[in-house]
């Protein structure tokens, strides 16, 4: 009788605590993730590329993740090895190693989540960058620091969105005549770079902007000078928008 009363008085503190009355066994521990086996590994060419998606691996069995790819889409990644594997479920499957310019983010990614990069046109980006840069610094102290700003946003991913280059040419215009001639400096690197009728413009708006420096009372100060440099440098950012 004592035995029953006990019996009934757990299961009654059981269910007032919201136990219910499951088999005491102990849950299996989580298991670890199966590595890839490697069937081959070769070297490649250095090689640049950007990350669509996925992940990147910190070693080529793909037991750990090391960063998630979305976050560097922007990033210029170069691939060096390439392995082919059979993944855990049983499909093979070819990933590549990468790493960025400062070999900060690296390891391995699939291949189909890469894609290969223009070398000849990063190459023009990234000089493009440069001269536009240049052209900001030789402005008069007091102007060049709304374009300066525009510069830590700017990549050779987004060089020729609105946010890019435009926008930082936008802002290379002022009253003195150093800040008409960054202007003429910048617009000078894209020579030929657009159709005809742009670039007869800009040679116009050029020679206009020029004779305005030349003909200027005050160079210092010329209330001319900031029109016709705005005036040019408004049509160079939308023609530099246009560019692949």
């Amino acid at each position: 009788m004592n035995k029953l009363i006990k019996t009934t008085a757990v299961s009654l503190v059981a269910l007032s605590l919201g136990v219910s009355s499951l088999p005491t066994t102990t849950l299996p521990a989580l298991a670890k993730t199966k590595a890839a086996k490697v069937l081959s590994t070769k070297k490649l060419k250095k090689t640049a590329y950007h990350a669509k998606g996925g992940y990147i691996y910190a070693n080529k069995k793909l037991t750990k993740k090391a960063h998630k790819a979305f976050k560097y889409l922007k990033t210029t990644f170069y691939a060096t090895k390439s392995v082919k594997l059979k993944k855990r479920n049983g499909k093979t499957a070819t990933y590549y190693y990468v790493k960025n310019k400062r070999g900060n983010v690296k390891g391995w990614i699939w291949k189909g989540n890469l894609k290969k990069v223009n070398t000849k046109a990063l190459a023009r980006r990234k000089s493009d960058i440069k001269h536009v840069l240049a052209a900001v610094r030789s402005m008069s102290s007091d102007d060049q620091s709304y374009a300066l700003e525009a510069f830590k946003d700017i990549t050779t991913s987004n060089a020729y969105s609105s946010s890019g280059l435009p926008s930082a040419i936008q802002e290379i215009t002022g009253y003195t005549a150093k800040d008409g001639q960054a202007i003429l400096q910048a617009t000078a690197s894209f020579k030929g770079r657009f159709s005809s009728v742009t670039n007869a413009k800009l040679a116009a708006m050029s020679d206009q902007l020029a004779e305005t420096i030349a003909a200027s009372d005050d160079p210092n100060d010329d209330w001319d000078i900031r029109e016709a440099s705005n005036n040019l440098a408004d049509t160079l950012a939308d023609a530099v928008e246009t560019l692949d």
